[in-house]
């Protein structure tokens, strides 16, 4: 959808209706200079006075929404995840780790406020839920309450990487939030990615 300004909108809609600025201010209760400064977008009407306007020249206001394709929540991170093959632990990580390395603080609570569906692993369930955990305490942000659902904790350890140097490493390194849920996970593999 496109974003227009609501100078633009006035210009059109006035063209349109083919009436002047002076006609356009009579019928909506205004001055043609205040028409003039809305046109060429010195002022900023309010959405009353911009729906007054427009209704002038005939036309409705809508206003529609539209989701942000830029900002990549957990939920959507979550149902990739679950798209993915569960044979493909290696491309359901990678999507764990881009998530990591493109996570913006500005934008930690709007990216971590919904709670993501089941990927349908357990294992992932709860690393998203340590890593949310652990970007809000490094980040100083509350934590999402489905963080701590109870499902989103292992019943046994789950150690990400097979390799033995991995394992010993992350038995040292594994951070609270991953720890507690038994997501064992050197902290220094998370910081690298």
């Amino acid at each position: 959808m496109k974003k227009q300004r609501s100078a633009d909108l006035l210009i059109s809609a006035r063209k349109k209706s083919g009436l002047t600025q002076s006609q356009m201010a009579d019928i909506a209760k205004t001055s043609q200079s205040a028409i003039a400064a809305y046109e060429a977008g010195d002022r900023e009407p309010t959405v009353p006075v911009l729906q007054r306007m427009l209704a002038a020249t005939g036309h409705n206001l809508v206003i529609a929404f539209e989701a942000d394709q830029d900002i990549y929540r957990i939920a959507d991170l979550a149902r990739d995840i679950s798209k993915t093959s569960k044979k493909n632990r290696e491309q359901r990580l990678r999507l764990v780790f881009e998530f990591l390395r493109e996570v913006d603080a500005k934008e930690l609570t709007l990216r971590l406020a919904v709670e993501p569906e089941s990927t349908g692993d357990l294992r992932f369930d709860a690393m998203l839920a340590a890593m949310s955990e652990d970007l809000c305490v490094k980040n100083s942000v509350a934590p999402p309450s489905w963080v701590f659902a109870d499902q989103r904790f292992l019943s046994s350890a789950w150690w990400v990487s097979d390799l033995k140097s991995a394992r010993t490493r992350a038995l040292v390194n594994t951070p609270a939030s991953y720890r507690r849920r038994g997501v064992m996970i050197d902290r220094h593999d998370l910081i690298s990615v």
